[in-house]
């Protein structure tokens, strides 16, 4: 039963805070340079009033090019409170790149 929770334990202390963990903090590290340095298409769902993603972590993610944001209602979970919003978004974002 306990290990049935080890999950719920171990995934916040994955969450990067201050440089810690280290193998963590340089694989988001990693990522956010590939963001940045890439032009493939992107498509940036914001929500609003949004959660998690706000303030600098949000404009660092508005500054990727190639970016395409739309903004649905939403805090948390975001699919499940905007989920046809989504769906159109992507649909509509998929739709618009050249072949």
């Amino acid at each position: 039963e306990g290990e049935d929770r080890r999950p719920t334990l171990s995934w916040p202390r994955q969450i990067p805070l201050g440089g810690e963990p280290e193998d963590v903090t340089d694989i988001v590290q990693s990522y956010a340079d590939w963001m940045t340095a890439n032009d493939l298409p992107k498509l940036f769902i914001n929500a609003d009033p949004g959660a998690i993603l706000t303030g600098a972590q949000r404009e660092f993610c508005r500054s990727w090019p190639n970016q395409t944001e739309v903004t649905v209602k939403g805090s948390h979970f975001i699919q499940e409170d905007s989920p046809h919003e989504i769906g159109e978004a992507v649909a509509k974002w998929r739709r618009g790149w050249k072949s």
